[in-house]
């Protein structure tokens, strides 16, 4: 009977929710025709009339104080994440000439030896409120001439993309590494290794292979029928069937569906080659970036013990971080003991920018899996403030935002811990059967480390105990 009641009582509250998101629906798709004529009739001639693309785009190099704010940290949290792949910066641009009433600042990167290119871009419209546009490409140029194509971008492209070109367009995965990761593992299953050619371009010449990588897909498009050339070297014009294509693409409501056309191609296409691409979707914690095997035989039993395995990484992923927790999951061994079978360990960094105001912040974790013999690193989770003025920044930068967890000598280990704590949680529940859950070692509101042990009972309730990490001395919950 209560059964019987609650779901009736949920579905009187969601019965209106429902049919609200309906008629809501219904409504759209009743004026959508009428909207998408509206917008053909309107937006074509406009096109026809005033988009223009560049045969031959104006970058113009520039340094970094030149970047606005939003653009330098979007740019520097780039850079950092890609270091870690070694990729290195190899120029800064601006262009005003390729996307009418909006600025585009660019960063070029490099990765020697792997043949791979990565142009991170920030679009911003000078009039209006249309959003900030953001988004990066990764490319590999193979010695007959095609190009592998990788990026983010959140909107529909209007023309179709030339012979030469093989594009993947993820829009969901926003993270640089994993789109890097899903680039290189392509390569890799494909089976083709990239030219250098591209590399040598971007060490010596670096606005020349920005310029010709555009104006080589801008010959394309006018060879096949989407664009007028001019003789004189001037503009290109859209055709007829350019503009009602690029009208049409980017139109509402269909720019979203062709914008999730395009993902769902490209995720069956990484599917097919063993890459899955929801992997590297969704919260920073839950993407994995990269992963490697421990060497053979290796026990893992401790915090600390683990913590040293994650040394070499670390000092490649970012040598300036700093231990914030760490999280030992648990389970029951046939004996009904507690034993770990994965560590998680958190770090965070920040950076201070003073002629800016800006304090950037980010956190990873390391991953140490027990059982299967692997490390593995999650996404950044990045973050920022910044000051409205000079009194604002110094309050803000007077004291580090972050104490580290130090795991020195006088910090009691899990081989200590948690037989204390167990033994503390059977006293909790006499004659009761418990299941291991974690571990957690972390800095209280003292900034005195403690553990915290959890676990769970027969009747599904959680159980859990407090310790000082230094003297093992139980403290209130």
């Amino acid at each position: 009977m209560r059964h019987a009641l609650l779901a009736l009582l949920r579905a009187v509250v969601l019965l209106p929710s429902m049919l609200m998101v309906l008629i809501i629906r219904a409504a759209q798709w009743l004026v959508a025709p009428l909207a998408l004529l509206l917008q053909l009739l309107i937006a074509v001639p406009l096109a026809l009339h005033r988009v223009r693309q560049p045969l031959r785009p104006r970058f113009i190099p520039i340094d970094e104080v030149e970047w606005p704010d939003a653009a330098w940290i979007e740019m520097r949290n780039t850079s950092d994440a890609l270091n870690a792949d070694g990729f290195v910066v190899a120029g800064d641009f601006r262009n005003t000439d390729l996307i009418q009433g909006a600025v585009l600042w660019l960063r070029l990167f490099g990765q020697p030896g792997h043949g791979v290119v990565a142009l991170a871009a920030h679009l911003e419209f000078t009039h209006g409120i249309r959003p900030l546009r953001r988004f990066i490409t990764f490319a590999s140029g193979f010695t007959d001439g095609r190009v592998l194509e990788t990026n983010n971008l959140d909107l529909p492209y209007s023309l179709p993309t030339p012979a030469y070109l093989a594009r993947v367009q993820l829009k969901d995965v926003w993270d640089a590494r994993a789109l890097y990761s899903l680039h290189s593992g392509l390569i890799t299953s494909l089976g083709k290794n990239p030219g250098t050619d591209w590399l040598t371009g971007v060490r010596h010449d670096p606005l020349s292979l920005l310029s010709h990588s555009y104006q080589r897909e801008i010959e394309a498009l006018a060879r096949t029928g989407w664009l007028h050339l001019d003789p004189a070297g001037g503009p290109c014009r859209l055709t007829l069937r350019a503009a009602l294509r690029g009208v049409w693409r980017q139109a509402w409501p269909l720019s979203s569906l062709y914008l999730n056309a395009a993902h769902r191609q490209a995720s069956a296409l990484l599917a097919g080659h063993g890459l899955d691409v929801a992997a590297c979707t969704g919260s920073a914690s839950s993407i994995l970036v990269e992963q490697q095997l421990l060497p053979a035989a290796t026990t893992v039993s401790t915090v600390k013990n683990g913590h040293d395995l994650l040394q070499s990484l670390l000092q490649r992923i970012d040598a300036e971080a700093l231990l914030d927790s760490v999280v030992a999951e648990l389970e029951s061994d046939t004996d009904g003991m507690p034993c770990v079978h994965e560590f998680r360990y958190t770090f965070q960094g920040y950076a201070d920018q003073p002629s800016r105001r800006i304090r950037r912040l980010w956190s990873f974790e390391l991953l140490l899996d027990v059982r299967a013999g692997r490390i593995a690193c999650t996404a950044c989770d990045r973050d920022h403030e910044q000051a409205a003025d000079s009194a604002e920044w110094i309050a803000l930068s007077a004291e580090p935002p972050l104490q580290p967890l130090i795991l020195g000598s006088d910090v009691r280990d899990l081989d200590q811990i948690l037989p204390m704590a167990w033994a503390l949680l059977r006293e909790q529940a006499p004659g009761k059967p418990l299941s291991a859950d974690s571990a957690s070692l972390y800095l209280g509101e003292n900034g005195q480390p403690r553990w915290q042990i959890v676990a769970w009972g027969s009747d599904d309730q959680p159980l859990q105990i407090l310790l000082d990490a230094r003297s093992g001395v139980r403290l209130n919950d």
